[in-house]
């Protein structure tokens, strides 16, 4: 690595998990994580009783979220670009699962939600407890509303119909393999038509794949289904499978704490 320091900040900010399939700054699911990541700290500093701290980050998180929106989306409004800057492009956006399992999305967390809309979850009982029960230690109320719009959800799985392939969700529009645990935790959060669409064709490759691997985080989903790599296999990453159980049980069912 270059001891210039510039170059050395500069790698740290730009080179990241994805880049497997490509380096590529400006990616707009990594933008969404770390913004969310901002949000998640000013609930941190409520818990620990620091207001002022909890005011300035999530002034700052609502203020990206909303530059997020008019960066992210397509000129069309119809999903989610892979980069900032890259027109015509698609990604998954897997980091709205964090949105919701951090319960800041009541649409989907929150008690009433659960009975109204089981598109998105179902099943509560057992459900993790919130950290803070009635409201946070700031005397803030517990949240309400959602951090993330819930259109951009619904946009996203609209928006996977129509991308989908024979084996499943592909990680973005420059290759048609996928990741396994991203796509579960995009399936966790789009409705259920979709969602049992990426289940069943993920069904569909664990009976069909050429490959004799362990569960890969890796897959084509095309073709025969194979396998791009001898590196992604029973690899921990696959933990994310359980995207839809870890959801069913967040937030005490009563939205964001």
């Amino acid at each position: 690595m270059s001891r210039d320091n510039s170059k050395c900040k500069l790698t740290r900010i730009t080179v990241c998990t994805d880049d497997f399939a490509g380096w590529l700054p400006l990616q707009t699911n990594l933008a969404l994580k770390g913004i969310v990541g901002i949000k998640a700290f000013s609930e941190i500093a409520d818990l620990m009783d620091r207001p002022g701290d909890a005011k300035h980050y999530r002034n700052i998180s609502e203020t990206y979220i909303k530059k997020w929106q008019d960066y992210g989306m397509s000129r069309d409004g119809t999903h989610a670009k892979l980069a900032y800057d890259w027109y015509g492009s698609w990604t998954t956006l897997y980091s709205l699962y964090a949105d919701a399992v951090l319960c800041f999305h009541p649409t989907i967390t929150n008690s009433s939600s659960l009975s109204e809309q089981p598109d998105y979850v179902s099943g509560n009982d057992q459900a993790q407890r919130p950290l803070s029960p009635s409201k946070h230690s700031s005397g803030r109320e517990p949240i309400t509303e959602d951090f993330i719009p819930d259109k951009i959800y619904n946009l996203q799985s609209d928006w996977y119909s129509t991308v989908m392939q024979k084996y499943g969700l592909p990680l973005d529009s420059r290759h048609l393999y996928t990741k396994s645990d991203w796509e579960f935790e995009a399936a966790a959060v789009a409705n259920k038509k979709v969602r049992s669409e990426i289940l069943d064709r993920v069904a569909l490759w664990l009976n069909e794949t050429v490959t004799d691997r362990p569960f890969t985080d890796l897959y084509v989903t095309e073709g025969d289904g194979g396998f791009p790599g001898p590196w992604f296999f029973a690899r921990p990453v696959v933990g994310g499978h359980f995207a839809f159980l870890t959801l069913e049980r967040a937030c005490g069912g009563s939205g964001g704490k």
